[in-house]
């Protein structure tokens, strides 16, 4: 998991600017209102019934029982094989691997609808941030993070040959950090060249994957039906300019929860914004992830004082931001919070 070992809780020092680290500004996004709204008392439902629920990303209060099943899922990836796809099948589904080098994610048989679910990461930190550097691939509608499409490029056929065998008739998507990236490039490639429809994406501390020209094709196409979780001040979140982020950003920042701006009103029906959004967390420059990459290299290499005791290295506890238990609570937030 992206800074998942125990080095990573010393990875990110303090080294990086202030910036990196620095809420949006007010302006910048919709803070949702709940002064009205009352936690919903739910009846237990099982994982078929949460794919059947209507939802929109656009729905005016961010609360989709269905995004705890696709953190679920999220989860259940990271685990071995034989592990993973038991824990499928506890959920009351079969499912299949993909496999592409050390990238993994599973495609679920579930009804007319199927899962597509990928694993993060995992290694040492280095290597990990080392996967996010600038290196971009083109396409005919614009270019997108060469990591995460190369990384992705080897599983498609496996994933549309099970989608053809499970017969299916819709596809959710879903990934947690570097997983989430896939999820975006996958979306892209089906919606490019199959029929299958997208029922929802939704991806946990995703880092950004595409450039503004491919945001222009994208976006239009999942309007309603992709949204990105952020956990307060997750910085993989904020990994990498050139690319951005698009779809609808929940936010969750302390006490208040952010949502990115629909750009409907302020752009023509034919107008490239039309139906895109804005007010997203700001970025990280090519100087910063050069300071984070050295910053990470270095919190490897012990430090001692004169006599000779290891010092404990600091570190921004916004690393905890990122660990899926953290955007577990940010849901359970999402489900119960009120401003009454």
């Amino acid at each position: 998991m992206l800074f998942g070992g125990i080095g990573g809780f010393l990875a990110v020092l303090l080294v990086i600017i202030v910036g990196l680290f620095a809420s949006p500004s007010n302006d910048s996004v919709d803070i949702e209102d709940r002064t009205d709204w009352e936690p919903p008392t739910e009846e237990e439902l099982t994982p078929k019934e949460l794919l059947a629920l209507g939802w929109s990303s656009h729905d005016p209060i961010a609360h989709w029982p269905v995004a705890s099943l696709m953190l679920e899922l999220s989860d259940i990836a990271y685990l071995p094989p034989a592990t993973a796809r038991e824990k499928i099948r506890e959920l009351g589904w079969e499912s299949e691997s993909i496999n592409a080098g050390s990238m993994q994610g599973y495609v679920i048989d579930a009804g007319d609808d199927s899962i597509v679910t990928f694993r993060g990461t995992e290694g040492h930190e280095y290597d990990i941030v080392q996967d996010l550097r600038f290196i971009g691939v083109n396409t005919e509608q614009g270019a997108m993070h060469g990591g995460f499409a190369k990384g992705y490029d080897s599983m498609h056929d496996q994933v549309v040959e099970l989608l053809e065998r499970y017969q299916t008739k819709r596809v959710w998507l879903t990934g947690h950090s570097l997983g989430g990236g896939l999820a975006v490039v996958c979306a892209y490639r089906l919606l490019e060249g199959t029929t299958y429809p997208i029922a929802g994406m939704m991806t946990f501390g995703q880092p950004k994957v595409v450039r503004s020209q491919l945001v222009e094709y994208l976006g239009p196409k999942l309007i309603g039906k992709y949204v990105f979780f952020v956990n307060d001040m997750d910085p993989v979140t904020r990994v990498i300019s050139p690319y951005e982020h698009f779809g609808h950003m929940v936010r969750w920042n302390d006490n208040d929860i952010e949502r990115s701006q629909m750009l409907l009103m302020s752009a023509g029906a034919d107008s490239p914004a039309a139906g895109q959004e804005a007010g997203y967390i700001e970025g990280m420059t090519q100087a910063d992830f050069q300071e984070l990459l050295r910053s990470v290299e270095e919190s490897n290499t012990p430090k001692f004082d004169e006599n000779g005791n290891q010092l404990v290295q600091g570190f921004v506890p916004n690393v905890f931001d990122h660990y899926l238990d953290a955007y577990r609570e940010m849901l359970e937030q999402l489900r119960t919070h009120s401003n009454r």
